[in-house]
């Protein structure tokens, strides 16, 4: 076992034990109507978590299947002509805008503009 697994290990046995000791001194103080109210709603929100947790499972299993196993990186066109809404884009002027300490983007029509500037 690893240190890291290990601390983790031991800070859910904290909480555990941190949950244990509240509720300890939570019930004497409510009558069993409250208790059984905060069990259910405990029970429902873990068999929610378990039920939600289930179906993205079998719906990522359901992905693998339809699609097989991932073997390489989705293909990214590097077009920097148009962003992603199909504007054109004017290239800046001289210099470069990632040593800029402002850039400022602007539209203009259907044209989006890129300005370096000394800020």
């Amino acid at each position: 076992m690893t240190l890291k697994g290990t601390f983790h290990g031991l800070i859910a046995i904290f909480g555990w034990a941190l949950f244990v000791y509240w509720w300890n001194r939570v019930l004497p103080q409510i009558d069993s109507k409250d208790a059984v109210i905060a069990l259910v709603f405990i029970s429902g929100t873990v068999l929610i978590t378990v039920i939600t947790t289930i179906l993205w499972v079998r719906y990522n299993i359901g992905i693998f299947r339809r699609k097989g196993p991932r073997r390489n990186l989705t293909h990214v066109s590097e077009n920097h002509g148009t962003d992603f809404l199909g504007r054109r884009i004017e290239p800046p002027g001289s210099g470069s805008l990632k040593a800029a300490r402002l850039v400022i983007v602007s539209l203009e029509g259907e044209v989006k503009k890129y300005e370096a500037t000394k800020g």
